[in-house]
């Protein structure tokens, strides 16, 4: 079974597969495990990954993704406008 790992704010940190044994397994100290097969619970993360970027950098690697055929479609619908 699927449990999720909740905080002591009632906040899922983690999920795991557990058969309830807790001479196996138990929850950290001030967690409890719920069953959760249907993953009802999202996993928070207290401190989401900060990510730096760069405008122009993300606009010349999508740039340069592209085909000839897809740049030059991209030209004629922008010399539209």
């Amino acid at each position: 079974m699927i449990y999720a790992v909740l905080n002591s704010e009632g906040k899922c940190i983690n999920r795991v597969v557990w058969n309830g044994d807790t001479s196996i397994w138990s929850p950290p100290e001030g967690c409890t495990a719920v069953c959760d097969d249907d993953c009802c619970h999202p996993i928070e993360n207290e401190h989401p990954p900060v990510v730096e970027s760069n405008p122009e950098e993300e606009v010349q690697d999508f740039l340069n993704a592209l085909s000839p055929e897809q740049k030059q479609a991209l030209i004629s619908l922008l010399s539209q406008q």
